[in-house]
Order: C-alpha cells, then structure tokens, then sequence
C-alpha cells in the first residue's frame, strides 16, 4: 500500500514526459522528501495527542497502535525514498551521457569520463560508532545524502554492486587529502559481498598495491595514518582471536589467527568479538572503535597509561582506548570503469566523475 501511495503522490506532482523529464523527476522526488521527512515526527505528535483520551481506553489503545503501525511506514517509505532518489540521480546522469554520447559521435574525438560511486564515509567523531559490526555486512543503510561526506555515511545500493576498482579518500569536509586506489584480485563482486565474507576472513583483497597514491603538499598526520603510512594491499575481515578489523592494509601488523594481541589496526575493530561471525550477540561494545592509527602496542603490555591511539571519540569505554585527533574524514568510492581519481582539487560528491581526452 505504501509503494502505491508513493507512486500516486509521485504521479500526481506535474510530471509528464518530454525533455524536461529527468530534472522535473528530480525536484519532484527532492520536494516529496523533503516532505516525508517530517511526516513520522507528526505522527508521533497525533500519537501523543491520542493519550490524551480517557473515555474509552480499549479504542485509546487502539487508535495509538494504529498510528504507530503508521509512523512505522512513514519512516520505512522516508528510507525507500532516500535510495529512490540515489538511483533516479544515476538514471538522470545516464541520460544524460546518452544524449552527450549523440552530439560526441560526431566529432572526431571526445571526451571519456568514468565514474566513482561513494560506498561508506568515515567521521570517527560524530558519535556513531562503525566498529566490526555496525555497517559492514548488516545491510542496513547508514546517514542522509546530505551528510555523506561528514558524518558516518554507508550507501547500501552502491554496497551491492560489482566493482573493479576501490579508493579510500582522506578528506575535510569534501576538500581531498589524500587518496590511494586498488584493483581487487577478483571482479564483479559487491563490498556487501566481500564483508561478508567472515569465515575464515582474513583476505587480501587487492593485488598489486595502489595503482594511484597521491597526497595534498602539506598533508599532516601522515606519519601513523592507518592508510596513508603504510603499503601493501587491502585486507577485509582480519580476524585473530577474540578481535577483529574490517579494513587494514598489509604494510601494517598483521596479527596470526589465533594471537590475542590488539596489535591490528584500521578501519571497524573490536578487542572482543568473535570475528567468523556476521553478526555476535556476544560481541563487547566497550571495546568497538571505528579508526585505529598504525602503532605497536600489543596485549597485554600495552597498559591503560600508553593505551591504544584512535581518531576522535567515536570508540567504546574499554581502558586501554585512547582518543586522539581527528586526520580527517575516510570515504571508500567504487568504479568499474576508472583506475584513476581525480586530484584536481574539486570538491568530492555522491559521485565523482573522472574525465579523459
């Protein structure tokens, strides 16, 4: 029912076909979300004014549940049409390059673009916290397009497709910092995928090293970056004993399988969680943390004064972690077509064209 609604509302909000039909899609869908979005707040407020009644407190009782069944769709129709709107902006960018593409032909040479799509973006400081469980391979979408590049962001339509090629960017606010690119061992297989991927875990996922490394002059904090201080490839799921990290790089410390020493560091870890596992309703949250730098400070003798280095606050209450600077925010981009991201000083989005002569 609630599919339908949308889909009446949409057609009723003076679309019609023509030229003109993937920007009035666009501003259409931009207004309709903007007003769902406020649609579960009042509801929750014509709930409240329900238990006000007190002549009847079967029906009371009744017409509250009711109206928490629909905040429910409200809020699940809100989710729906945050994903709707990412897929209408790529089916209005291939429109787009399909009418390009007819006015290139007939020039002898064109220009080629590729494109990288955001995937996940990393603040380790806005109180969320994207330790081994959270995101990675739950399916659940995190953030607002909005705050994809400054808050904890994870998109799941990008998460479920195949890819080639993965960057990690370090960035503030958009503004690029720096950025290494990948070519995974493997093709067309989605990051959902390949997060998932627990049991036994621990797998190199790129070949080769970085196919494109490049800094900003005058970048700081390079020294113990958990990406930009060490080589080697990508490494999902490093699991060893009862820890585990989703995002590491090879140049760093990678601990054995059975060797509880805290010493692995990067993106998404845990000190205390069984890491075969998708999800461990055994897992510590006191010990979740979203970054880690590059350090050796191995259990047990790294003790609560030296403790462990993380980026910013968003880590558990565990004694031996320590907060620290923030170097940045961490966007992970896919591509299928591109082994280069652009460096030109352009601000990062949603999607980041890379164009060639």
């Amino acid at each position: 029912m609630g599919k339908l609604f949308l889909v009446f509302l949409l057609c009723n909000a003076g679309l019609s076909s023509g030229v003109d039909i993937t920007s009035n899609l666009t501003e259409a869908l931009e207004s309709f979300h903007e007003r769902l979005r406020n649609l579960p707040e009042d509801m929750f407020e014509v709930q409240l004014d329900l238990g006000k009644f007190t002549a009847n407190e079967e029906m009371k009782q009744q017409a509250e549940n009711q109206a928490k069944q629909i905040r429910g769709k409200l809020s699940d129709m809100s989710s729906d049409m945050y994903n709707l709107r990412f897929v209408v902006d790529r089916l209005s960018e291939l429109e787009a390059e399909k009418e390009d593409d007819k006015e290139d032909d007939k020039e002898e040479e064109k220009e080629e673009c590729s494109s990288w799509y955001l995937g996940m973006n990393l603040n380790p400081s806005d109180g969320h916290i994207m330790g081994y469980e959270t995101g990675w391979s739950d399916d659940s979408s995190i953030g607002t397009l909005e705050d994809a590049l400054i808050r904890d962001y994870l998109n799941q339509t990008v998460w479920n497709m195949p890819a080639k090629y993965i960057a990690i960017v370090r960035h503030h606010q958009g503004k690029l910092d720096a950025v290494k690119v990948f070519t995974f061992k493997h093709w067309g297989l989605s990051l959902s995928h390949r997060f998932k991927d627990t049991d036994p875990g621990r797998n190199v996922v790129t070949e080769g090293g970085p196919v494109q490394e490049y800094t900003v002059p005058g970048a700081h904090n390079l020294g113990d970056d958990p990406v930009f201080s060490v080589g080697g490839d990508l490494a999902f799921n490093w699991g060893y004993s009862r820890n585990g990290a989703r995002l590491v790089l090879t140049g760093g410390h990678l601990s054995g399988a059975d060797v509880d020493d805290d010493n692995t560091h990067g993106f998404g870890n845990n000190f205390a969680i069984r890491p075969k596992m998708v999800e461990d309703p055994e897992a510590y949250p006191d010990w979740a943390h979203e970054i880690s730098n590059i350090q050796d400070c191995p259990y047990p003798s790294c003790t609560q004064r030296v403790g462990v280095k993380i980026q910013g606050t968003d880590h558990g209450s565990g004694p031996t972690l320590k907060g620290g600077p923030v170097y940045g925010n961490y966007a992970i981009y896919i591509s299928n077509d591109s082994p280069t991201f652009p460096t030109d000083g352009a601000n990062l989005g949603i999607n980041v064209e890379m164009c060639e002569n």
